[in-house]
């Protein structure tokens, strides 16, 4: 298929969510920068009892491990900062707009099952940053929830494709390789970054998701891109693994010494990576 047609097909989808004007200003105003004014943020979740209710139950989950209960979203800033809250309200709105895919007998692809990976990598990337003490632990797990929306959508609008990659997949093929075979050179990484410029969501959540993958092709961003980079390897090798597939995402010494990263470190965090994810798949069971 080629990259025009896979764009058009998304485009005409009936599966691909037309944002309503209110959730349009809302993501506008959240493009602001860190220091963003806390007030107007509250102003702009509290037009959306739905929007400030889910954050709530989630910040309050349990997960977080806050000593206080979180009454309101002033406190979430305190407790997490301004961008990873604003982080968690971007993912909330993307995913409460895109159908939930069944588990159909007839697919091949199981996005409960990757959407375990999603929540891996998320996990991992907390994990990362409190171990070698970079970042933001919180605002990394947010942009682990954020970074595969692409998979999302390609699911949603494409089952018959992401089935097609899925295949490639089980038989060993890299991903990114089984996607641009199918996507006329396309990957998730291109496709995810190309909704939330639609979206017109933040430049750092899209350069996450547009670099994921690739991180030593961006110019921005590029600490936090990379820790993104070692996250989603530690969780795609977990799952790689559990399905009987022999990993082809391998963390290189480049990376490693790019990020701060040594292997001492990273098995610290493949150690506690089962017990954190079991902990983060009760609370956050979205699928």
């Amino acid at each position: 298929m080629e990259k025009e047609k896979v764009f058009e097909i998304i485009e005409q989808s009936p599966y691909l969510p037309v944002l309503p004007e209110d959730v349009c200003q809302i993501l506008n105003s959240l493009k602001n920068p860190i220091d963003a004014d806390i007030d107007k943020v509250i102003d702009i979740v509290s037009k959306s009892e739905e929007l400030n209710s889910i954050l709530l139950k989630y910040l309050n989950s349990g997960y977080f491990e806050f000593s206080k209960e979180i009454k309101s979203i002033k406190e979430a800033v305190v407790f997490l900062g301004m961008q990873a809250v604003q982080n968690l309200l971007i993912f909330f709105i993307t995913l409460q707009f895109f159908p939930r895919t069944m588990n159909k007998s007839d697919r091949v692809f199981d996005m409960q099952r990757y959407w375990k990976h999603v929540l891996g990598t998320a996990v991992a990337g907390r994990l990362l940053a409190k171990q070698i003490n970079k970042g933001n632990p919180y605002k990394l797990f947010t942009y682990g929830l954020m970074h595969d929306i692409g998979i999302i959508m390609i699911d949603a609008c494409l089952p018959s494709v992401m089935d097609t990659i899925a295949k490639k997949l089980l038989s060993g093929t890299h991903q990114l390789i089984a996607e641009r075979s199918v996507l006329g050179g396309l990957t998730h990484a291109d496709l995810g970054a190309w909704l939330c410029r639609k979206w017109n969501i933040r430049e750092d959540i899209i350069t996450i998701v547009q670099f994921h993958h690739t991180p030593f092709m961006v110019k921005e961003n590029t600490e936090e891109v990379l820790l993104m980079y070692v996250a989603d390897v530690i969780s795609t090798q977990y799952y790689q693994r559990l399905l009987g597939i022999n990993p082809n995402h391998e963390i290189t010494h480049k990376v490693m010494e790019k990020v701060g990263v040594t292997k001492d470190d990273l098995q610290a965090i493949i150690d506690a990576f089962p017990e954190e994810l079991e902990k983060v798949s009760h609370y956050f069971s979205l699928y």
